[in-house]
């Protein structure tokens, strides 16, 4: 009785479990924790880059020479490939080396291509051209002086200012002198040719006359361009001067456009710098009310030889008396006394010639 009571209660048992549900617990996968990231900026040293600058060194203006005028034993005359100039040269040479007995010893070039060694003990008449005039302190050693024949003062920053005299009456040299005539001037125009002497004379004058000048217009040959030109400078009346440079004969038509609707400009009141182009001997009226160059004590309106020619032949008969007397006295003067002149002063490395303006 008991054993069958035993299984009763075990079949009971087994009944009763086996209707439970079963539970299977799953084990969730551990999750990791989301890892902080450190976003790290990383900044790059830069280094800091000085940028070089290349300055444009513009050339300077070399200092005084040494120049023991005792030691030098020789002339050289440069004359530029110019038929007219080197005919005019000879004439005047031939004519008057006479008078000048302390030149005994030169010798003649025609090309800066024949100086094959670097020239010392010299002095150098010429050249007479701008560009042998650039490229000859190049050739220049020890101990030398030119007398340049060339007016262009363009060039002088390549030399020392003990080394070097104008002798040809220059245009850069009228620029100075025409201070004496606007002094009282607050506002001018310029017209220039659009060429390189008007360049570089209206370069010239603005650099000498910084607070007066007010406006510039180029000008060229055609109507159309000499018209354009002046209508570029605005109202005319707000000029106390015009000043023109031309080294040809535009500046006949030029003026023709200084009158407008509103009037005309005063020829009285325009300078014109030509260089002497123009015979003083044969201006029109119309155009002689315009102020030009003139010399004080010869009267060009009477002379009938072409201005330039003259100043040519003038500068070599200077360039000759100067190098006689440094030969002579071994010290360059100060001031030469000149037949048709008078006492010319030698003074900022060039001739004061008696230019007037009228």
């Amino acid at each position: 009785m008991s054993l069958f009571k035993n299984i009763i209660i075990l079949l009971t048992l087994i009944s009763f479990f086996s209707c439970a549900p079963t539970t299977i617990e799953k084990k969730k996968p551990i999750e990791k924790a989301p890892e902080k990231v450190e976003e790290i900026e990383i900044v790059e040293e830069k280094e800091e880059e000085i940028e070089k600058v290349e300055t444009i060194k513009k050339p300077s203006k070399p200092g005084d020479k040494i120049i023991d005028f005792n030691n030098i034993d020789k002339i050289i005359v440069f004359l530029s490939d110019d038929e007219i100039l080197t005919s005019l040269f000879y004439d005047v040479f031939i004519k008057e080396i006479d008078n000048f007995p302390d030149i005994k010893k030169i010798e003649f070039i025609y090309s800066i291509d024949e100086i094959q060694n670097l020239i010392n003990n010299s002095l150098i008449i010429g050249p007479t051209n701008s560009k042998d005039l650039f490229d000859l302190p190049n050739k220049l050693g020890e101990n030398t002086f030119t007398i340049s024949l060339s007016n262009d003062f363009s060039v002088m920053n390549k030399y020392a200012d003990n080394e070097i005299i104008f002798v040809f009456s220059s245009p850069y040299q009228h620029v100075e002198i025409l201070g004496d005539y606007i002094n009282s001037s607050n506002s001018l125009g310029v017209l220039y040719k659009q060429n390189e002497y008007g360049l570089k004379l209206f370069e010239y004058f603005k650099d000498t006359y910084p607070l007066k000048y007010i406006k510039s217009s180029p000008f060229g040959d055609s109507a159309v361009d000499l018209e354009l030109s002046v209508k570029l400078m605005g109202d005319l009346n707000i000029y106390d001067n015009i000043i023109i440079f031309d080294d040809t004969f535009s500046y006949k038509d030029l003026v023709g456009y200084l009158a407008t609707e509103d009037g005309t400009y005063p020829l009285e009141r325009t300078f014109l710098i030509d260089n002497f182009l123009e015979q003083r001997k044969n201006l029109e009226n119309y155009y002689k009310p315009i102020n030009r160059t003139f010399l004080q004590n010869i009267d060009l309106t009477t002379m009938d030889e072409p201005h330039r020619e003259f100043f040519f032949r003038t500068s070599v008969k200077i360039s000759l008396t100067i190098a006689n007397q440094i030969l002579k006295n071994n010290f360059l003067p100060s001031a030469i006394d000149y037949e048709d002149f008078g006492r010319l002063p030698l003074e900022n490395m060039m001739i004061s010639y008696p230019v007037i303006f009228d």
